[in-house]
């Protein structure tokens, strides 16, 4: 075995296996591709090595290029190949290739394994390319060899949603060549040693067989994307390079994808949606004091009197099999209470999701209570936030629920999701105690929560919808009648977080006018947030404006867009417009980072 940092090189008889450790996830960075390529050449150029095994070590094969490379001027090494090139390096290579994948192989991964010339995953293994979600399309290839191995229906849907396929079903489409259970190296040292040639991905025609069936899919995926319009411009791109999959030599294509990648690189759209990929990360990680206490186990959870909140969160926890304690003080309230929490695990039932007998069995893992003392064998208490004062002995850990958005709430608070995957805030007085917190994150993880932080007066979420509901009402008075408000914000997701396809019949000066006004006062609320302990960082207003559905995703959150807007031509706008609301009020930090030549991005990385 010979190490080489981050690519290690295990010769096992006379194959080279070459093992990707680049923790956690083996992104593709310049450091990563230049090892790369060293160890290919010189396992290419070792007269006894016959054959070469591509595999990444720990959880997964790769999840793709180093998004932090995306838009810079400049690469950190300029002497390292790019993910293209590292590609075809690989499919020209003089010996077979097989790439052996586990885990994940995504986005630039999973074309690094299209550039082998064999493939073989593990049955849990899960290949998809995710670059649409980035404004993105995949950049190494992907374009181009992967219309030619499934066909253009397939690959457009790998593509345009962005979802990934577990290997069995990869096998089924032809992206594969063998699915195992276990023995994932040893099948592949046994297709090395089998006496396989190279087969390169670019000269294979199998999935442009039926050209009828080829165009076919490419006409309906181009008529679907069309109604996107300017709002997002990969997907029309990706249908564009499918076409020319068929119509150009394999050469020609790549570089048609090469221009596309690097113009959709450059759009606002991209921009936005690399710093929501970064933002929404960042924003749920928890106070350094937090963070040092880990993540502690969560199983039987405990609820203090009642509320509709109350009630969704009780349906959640019993979904996903945590026991399940509820006292009141009122049994009639909590009766009724119940009763909502029944509602919802009959509809759950009846849409199908869960039968009779996992909503039996969730229902059985709920016990009641009318005294604080039931709840002391719980791990978390969670009390609703307008009830009395809740005193349990310790080591109980409790924090309340609901909607705070006061400077002198509780210690710890926490918003509650309608569903599952929903968000999920964490306001946070100076005195919260960090037990409690990893407690909630914990709940957090156990019921696929998105979660963020806030301070004291907190909720995020509910000053920035309040703000936008003031610039509405502004807008109003403006002598925008409702209908067409209406449909400006649907059309930009502002408020809803998902634009629709639908244009409004409008000029170009009212949807600005409109988009302009609302951005604006939800930055300075942001910012007024910032500069009261609110909100911790620009970035965690971006991250709620964009996990609660406030902002579509590509357009990065308000603080984001008022750096992008400027910070001195959002001023002058507030103040504008401040003489008659009074929620367009520049606030004090905006003139500070003004006169420091700074931007809220300044602050972020506090």
């Amino acid at each position: 075995m010979q190490g080489q940092g981050l690519v290690r090189v295990d010769r096992i008889g006379d194959v080279a296996v070459l093992v990707l450790c680049h923790p956690p996830v083996n992104a593709l960075s310049a450091d990563l591709r230049q090892a790369l390529a060293i160890a290919f050449q010189q396992a290419f150029s070792d007269a006894e090595i016959i054959a070469v095994v591509l595999r990444g070590d720990g959880k997964g094969f790769s999840a793709g290029a180093d998004i932090a490379e995306f838009g810079k001027a400049t690469s950190p090494h300029p002497q390292a190949p790019g993910l293209g090139g590292l590609c075809q390096l690989i499919e020209n290579a003089p010996k077979p290739v097989i790439a052996a994948i586990h885990g994940m192989a995504l986005g630039g991964g999973l074309e690094l394994a299209l550039a082998a010339h064999y493939r073989v995953a593990q049955a849990s293994a899960q290949l998809g390319t995710p670059e649409v979600k980035l404004g993105l399309l995949p950049g190494a290839g992907g374009t181009q060899r992967l219309p030619r191995l499934i066909g253009a229906a397939e690959a457009l849907r790998l593509m345009l949603t962005g979802a990934p396929v577990a290997a069995p079903q990869a096998l089924a489409l032809g992206l594969i060549d063998r699915c195992v259970e276990h023995g994932l190296t040893e099948a592949a040292l046994a297709m090395a040693n089998d006496g396989l040639v190279p087969r390169r991905s670019c000269d294979m025609r199998r999935g442009m067989r039926d050209m009828f069936a080829y165009q076919a899919a490419v006409t309906a995926a181009r008529a679907t994307t069309a109604q996107a319009g300017d709002t997002m411009p990969a997907p029309a791109r990706i249908v564009d390079l499918v076409d020319a999959a068929a119509l150009l030599p394999f050469a020609q294509g790549l570089i048609a994808e090469q221009a596309a990648f690097g113009d959709l690189v450059a759009t606002p759209q991209a921009a936005g949606l690399r710093y929501a990929f970064f933002t929404e990360r960042r924003a749920s990680l928890p106070p350094q004091p937090v963070a040092a206490k880990g993540i502690a186990p969560i199983n039987i959870l405990g609820l203090w009197d009642v509320g509709d909140m109350t009630a969704d969160l009780a349906f959640q926890a019993l979904s996903a099999g945590m026991h399940v304690v509820w006292a009141a003080p009122d049994r009639a309230s909590l009766v009724q209470a119940l009763g909502r929490t029944a509602a919802l695990q009959e509809q759950a039932v009846v849409a199908g999701t869960i039968t009779q007998d996992i909503r039996d069995a969730d229902w059985a893992r709920l016990t009641t209570g009318k005294t604080a003392l039931s709840l002391t064998v719980a791990d978390l208490v969670l009390t609703a936030s307008d009830a009395a004062e809740l005193t349990l002995p310790d080591p109980v850990l409790q924090a309340a629920i609901g909607v705070v958005a006061a400077q002198a709430g509780p210690a710890i608070a926490v918003t509650v999701p309608m569903a599952a995957g929903g968000l999920a805030e964490l306001s946070l007085q100076p005195n919260a105690a960090p037990d409690v917190v990893a407690r909630l994150m914990a709940l957090a993880r156990r019921l696929n929560w998105r979660l963020a932080f806030a301070g004291p007066g907190g909720p995020i979420e509910l000053h920035l919808r309040q703000a936008l509901a003031l610039a509405v009402d502004h807008l109003g008075t403006q002598g925008i009648d409702p209908a067409t408000l209406a449909a400006i914000l649907a059309h930009q997701g502002i408020g809803t977080g998902t634009p629709t396809n639908t244009t409004p019949t409008l000029g170009p000066q009212t949807v600005a006018q409109v988009t302009t006004t609302c951005l604006a006062a939800l930055a300075a609320e942001g910012a007024r947030m910032v500069q009261d302990g609110r909100a911790r960082r620009p970035l965690d207003v971006d991250a709620v404006a964009l996990l609660g559905g406030l902002m579509p995703r590509w357009m990065g959150g308000p603080m984001f867009q008022a750096d992008q807007r400027g910070l001195l031509v959002l001023r002058q706008d507030l103040r504008q417009r401040s003489a008659t609301a009074p929620v367009f009020a520049p606030p004090a930090l905006l003139d500070d980072l003004i006169s420091a030549s700074q931007t809220f991005a300044s602050l972020n990385g506090r």
